[in-house]
């Protein structure tokens, strides 16, 4: 095993106390939570539109495979893997692929021990590569099934392509499952479709699909049965479609194709179709879906912290085991997360005993917890935020939502018992959303509380998306820890104080790493206040990751040294009009700007002197010990964009002026491309090489050391008293 591979230490002791301290607040409240999420991973190289932008591609599927095969040699033993249907949005004519890793807990719900659901991870697909599988595979592997469902060998019949050259693609099984027959009767029963539709072997409907899903069932009459088991070659692979059963009958089957896949000596077997319905405690699962750029991974409900950090940390090794990762290197090397998002998921055991059913206050002191703290929409989140992203706070939404919100808020905490579950659902549906209407995309999203326009909606559960995938399982986890820290406070002490209604210095003030960590300081000291032990100096590093520093200027205020630090900050994009496309129109975003934060250690030395960007000063304001201020710029000129008139500002000349002699004492140009302008050939190979592209854009300007300086006056706005925003720094002077 690799170094990269090995299991991640276990967390220290300070956080599991932290941990503790959150189930035990939890449990004296009676508060049953669940927790669960989606983090995403891309290979370590990751080359090609599938791990940029597009859902699909050529080695997404045999990646998921090896990265579930993986988890399974390391922490899952007995589990099976089902290919089935995932997402599906307008536009795309097939739902996405979904690879679900299931197994049985060692006991059933009267504690009588349970075989292993598939016994040898061998025996099923590995990779994407072709099988080496024929047509009479088929047909050995399906007599062999009809043996142990103890069906006439006459049920099963043959399949045909029209679109394939082949004379036969596989065999039809009509296959049902009766969990209520009596000791010693057959449980299987078939139908014979052959006397129904008069064909042999039987035409697929046309199509991509897998044969399961392309049976001619609409001419079936009334009373036949309508689902069935396939079998086909695909791609030199033995595939195996499951027809709708329940858990009983899913399980039975799933170890008769074990059986008889044994049987015939046969290994890289697809298992595919449909899962039973959804059943945590008796059939817990890991899903790997498709997604844009990213394979998601849904991780197992949790009953605690400590089983959701344990499972996060056996799917990073098995992560690295499949030679994927949970970063992406941009071109001038800056580490960024997948692009894809880690939601953290709550819950309850099942979707009526949900906790934000069962205790009235919890989603709405949740809702405001959140609004009044902006560094836990920031701190954690991707590259792409703000009012159009993936979760928009409630307050990038729409100009009414707090107001309403409000109403909604206090009629949540007035609704009786038994709960009016539909009810309940309707009064956040509408407005935590984002501007479009999209109840999925928000920061607090009740998609799947109780919604029944979604065919897995009514789950009782509140995800929290502004949370992306952390390089790191540890960060990952202490991110998870915060807010499961976060609901257990709010379970114990509902927070009832009204919103802040924070206008213009949401994102002037709250994308300043500085002011972040402000904000998480008080998180952190409010959750101690209610025995909660967690510290803010946990939570540092990952800050440092997000928004790492670009590089300083040593200085000294007399004798006393100080430091100017420059870090990188955050930046919201936003979202352009409509624009012809394809036939068609689409919306882009405007990803020409850039944001920076200059930090003074010692705020006392901003009375002798003031830092000139561009020529152009900067306001400090207090913050983290210090003082903060902001660097708002165009980075590149990109079309289309807002302010197409403005050049760019880069590279930014950053200067320290002594007070007394308007002269420049220290000096740096920052790059947001490499100083030379040069493309570069390909993505940095490994951390070590985007660090030095990171550093080279750091650029020790000596040039205009002891040069005179005319001090602009630049007028602020409410919307930049801590930013400098060099397109508007102009503007009347």
């Amino acid at each position: 095993m690799s170094t990269a591979a090995r299991l991640a230490p276990a967390p220290p002791a300070a956080w599991t106390a932290a941990a503790e301290a959150a189930e035990t607040l939890l449990a004296r409240e009676r508060v049953a939570l669940t927790m669960g999420g989606e983090p995403t991973f891309v290979p370590i190289h990751p080359e090609g539109a599938e791990w940029s932008t597009a859902a699909l591609g050529p080695t997404k599927l045999g990646y998921a495979r090896h990265f579930a095969q993986a988890l399974i040699a390391r922490a899952r033993p007995g589990a099976a893997l089902l290919l089935t249907s995932g997402k599906h949005y307008p536009g795309e004519p097939l739902p996405r692929w979904a690879l679900l890793l299931q197994w049985l807990p060692p006991q059933d719900a009267e504690g009588r021990p349970q075989a292993p659901l598939w016994r040898d991870p061998r025996r099923l697909k590995r990779d994407g590569a072709p099988g080496s599988h024929g047509l009479p595979d088929t047909t050995r592997l399906m007599d062999a099934l009809l043996a142990r469902l103890g069906l006439s060998p006459r049920a099963a019949l043959p399949l045909t392509d029209p679109a394939c050259a082949a004379p036969a693609a596989g065999w039809v099984l009509p296959l049902d499952h009766d969990a209520s027959a009596p000791a010693g009767s057959p449980a299987w029963r078939s139908d014979d479709w052959a006397a129904e539709l008069g064909h042999d072997p039987l035409p697929l409907l046309p199509g991509d699909s897998l044969a399961g899903l392309r049976l001619p069932l609409a001419k079936l009459s009334e009373g036949r049965l309508r689902r069935a088991l396939t079998l086909e070659l695909r791609e030199g692979s033995l595939t195996v479609f499951i027809p709708p059963l329940l858990h009983e009958g899913y399980v039975a089957l799933v170890r008769a194709i074990e059986d008889a896949v044994e049987s015939c000596g046969l290994r890289d077997i697809v298992l595919a179709g449909y899962a039973p319905p959804y059943d945590a405690a008796r059939l817990p699962t890991i899903g790997f879906a498709s997604d844009p750029g990213v394979i998601e991974v849904n991780l197992a409900p949790c009953a605690t912290w400590a089983g959701y950090e344990l499972q996060t940390r056996e799917l990073f090794a098995a992560a690295a085991d499949a030679g994927l990762c949970a970063r992406k290197l941009q071109f001038n090397g800056r580490e960024v997360g997948t692009g894809g998002g880690a939601h953290l998921v709550f819950g309850g055991p099942t979707p009526e005993t949900s906790p934000f059913f069962l205790h009235p206050a919890l989603l709405p002191s949740v809702i405001r917890y959140f609004q009044q703290h902006p560094a836990l929409s920031y701190a954690f989140t991707g590259l792409y935020m703000g009012p159009s992203s993936q979760a928009p706070r409630i307050d990038e939404s729409t100009y009414e939502a707090l107001y309403e919100l409000e109403i909604a808020c206090d009629g949540a905490a007035r609704l009786g018992s038994p709960r009016n579950l539909p009810l309940y659902d309707l009064l956040f549906r509408d407005l935590l959303m984002d501007r479009s209407g999209n109840t999925h995309r928000a920061e607090i999203s009740v998609d799947k509380l109780w919604n029944p326009f979604a065919g897995n909606g009514r789950l009782g559960l509140v995800e929290f998306r502004a949370f992306e995938t952390h390089p790191d399982p540890a960060a990952q986890n202490l991110a998870a820890l915060l807010v499961r820290a976060i609901l257990a406070r709010c379970a114990a002490a509902p927070v009832s104080t009204p919103f802040i209604r924070w206008g213009g210095e949401l994102h002037d003030r709250f994308f300043l790493p500085a002011f972040l960590r402000d904000d998480l300081a008080a998180v952190c000291a409010d959750l101690r206040a209610h025995g909660l032990p967690f510290d803010a100096g946990w939570l540092r590093p990952l800050l440092d990751w997000r928004c790492p520093e670009l590089g300083r200027l040593e200085l000294a205020d007399g004798e006393k040294p100080f430091a100017l630090v420059f870090r990188q900050a955050l930046e919201a994009w936003p979202l352009l009009g409509e624009s012809p496309n394809a036939g068609g129109v689409s919306r882009t975003v405007d990803a020409s700007m850039d944001r920076i934060e200059a930090f003074v250690t010692d705020a006392a030395a901003l009375e002798r002197g003031l830092l000139l960007v561009n020529g152009f000063p900067c306001e400090f304001r207090p913050a983290d010990g210090g003082a903060a201020a902001g660097i708002r710029y165009r980075a590149f000129y990109l079309h289309p964009a807002l302010q197409p008139h403005r050049p760019v500002d880069a590279p930014l000349l950053l200067e320290w002026v002594d007070r007394a002699t308007l002269s420049v004492v220290a000096a740096a140009r920052w790059h947001v491309w490499n100083p030379r302008g040069l493309p570069y050939a390909e993505r940095p190979a490994d951390p070590t090489e985007a660090a030095q592209r990171r550093a080279e854009r750091w650029e020790p300007w000596p040039h205009t050391l002891g040069q005179s300086r005319f001090i602009p006056r630049v007028e602020s706005t409410p919307e930049s008293r801590h930013t400098l925003d060099l397109r508007r720094a102009q503007i009347g002077v």
